[in-house]
């Protein structure tokens, strides 16, 4: 940039600062604070942030202030789930005003920032504690807010007997972000994996519904299943709806189960990574992480050692690249382990043990302050603890 259009551009800076820093002070006094959303592109930061942002201060764990949430509506994921926080937040949503608004936003001392809740990129994500000091309160969302004749005839549709239960199905894969994919890759899985585990659902009088993103991978033909995604009736209302009635989420790295999460509706998460966030954010939710190998020798990592090591909260695929590292899914068997625990859970026949709750302990024990998911309330699945007790 010329020395004469950095001056100009300067020269605008400090006019801007001058007309809006008047209106900062004000809002200062009046106890206001403006908040943006870290990715409201994605649907997981809409549903995580703002939920946290409530209960945080309804358990007193910030200071008291009155919040205005900026959020143009041309910059959202989901235009329903930014409606739906309409009950209990503030939110601009005109893209003219955010634009006039936003350059208030340069004033720190009015501004809110809320990537602690789940971006804390090597940092403890606090959603965990939040959620866990949540305890049994009920969610801030009830699924009546979605409810609606039009999703169920929907499924209909699409082949959902009338009265039957469901369970979300979804796996990110790499047709998800493309811009990005080169950083989190490590993140994806196959949905193929996931065959055991919608048998032994439907086995169980359940049915499944693929949910996510449309993909050239399409689910084959299976008794009890629907392939949502790459349907006609999808849309942005149906997303919601799905995620609000499903029985549960099974689901794995990826934001789309925070929508089930936000309406109280429990979650089962399988190829969790990075290996610090082995720890669903749900206090109701299970969970199991990917295994990592040495490129070297093949020999898996322990958890206990990975957990010691800046390796728990690598984010990117080059770390783990770097460090010859090899990310490994889930087997088919430990997916459908995992689903058939939720289901025992459901309808309370699960029981843990000493021995499970010894493994349980020591997994939880391995994290520290610093590890993404510290401080989360919820469980590693029963069976995977079992099988490799060996790596904890």
């Amino acid at each position: 940039m010329r020395p004469a259009f950095r001056f100009v551009a300067r020269l605008r800076r400090a006019v801007s600062a001058g007309i809006y820093f008047p209106a900062a002070v004000i809002l200062l006094i009046c106890r206001v604070r403006l908040v943006t959303l870290t990715h409201p592109d994605r649907i997981g930061h809409l549903c995580i942030e703002p939920d946290c942002f409530v209960k945080e201060g309804a358990l007193g764990l910030r200071p008291k202030f009155f919040g205005i949430f900026l959020v143009p509506r041309d910059q959202v994921a989901n235009q329903v789930v930014l409606d739906l926080w309409k009950g209990h937040l503030t939110i601009v949503t005109s893209p003219t005003l955010c634009a006039v608004l936003s350059p208030l936003l340069r004033f720190s001392f009015i501004r809110y920032r809320v990537d602690h809740y789940a971006v804390a990129i090597e940092e403890t994500a606090t959603c965990g504690a939040i959620l866990a000091k949540w305890g049994q309160r009920p969610p801030l969302l009830k699924k009546e807010l979605v409810e609606s004749p039009v999703g169920w005839e929907n499924l209909h549709e699409l082949g959902l007997p009338p009265g039957a239960w469901f369970v979300c199905i979804h796996s990110r894969d790499g047709h998800y972000s493309f811009h990005d994919e080169h950083l989190h890759s490590f993140r994806n899985s196959s949905i193929k994996n996931y065959q055991l585990a919608m048998q032994a659902i439907v086995e169980r009088g359940g049915w499944c519904v693929r949910v996510g993103e449309p993909t050239p991978e399409p689910l084959p033909r299976m008794r009890g299943v629907i392939d949502y995604a790459n349907s006609d009736q999808k849309s942005s209302f149906m997303d919601v709806f799905l995620c609000a009635n499903c029985r549960f989420f099974l689901g794995n790295s990826s934001g789309l189960y925070l929508v089930s999460m936000i309406f109280g509706v429990p979650c089962a998460l399988v190829n969790l990574i990075p290996i610090s966030g082995a720890l669903p954010v749900g206090r109701h939710d299970l969970g199991i992480p990917k295994i990592l190998r040495s490129e070297e020798n093949g020999e898996l990592l322990p958890y206990r050692d990975i957990l010691r090591t800046p390796v728990a909260n690598f984010r990117f695929s080059w770390q783990y690249e770097g460090q010859g590292i090899l990310v490994e899914e889930n087997s088919e068997e430990d997916i459908r382990d995992l689903v058939l625990e939720a289901l025992e859970r459901l309808a309370g026949k699960c029981i843990y043990d000493c021995k499970d709750e010894e493994l349980q302990g020591k997994f939880v024990g391995l994290m520290r302050p610093g590890h993404y998911s510290f401080g989360a309330d919820s469980r590693l699945g029963q069976v995977f603890l079992r099988k490799y007790s060996h790596l904890i």
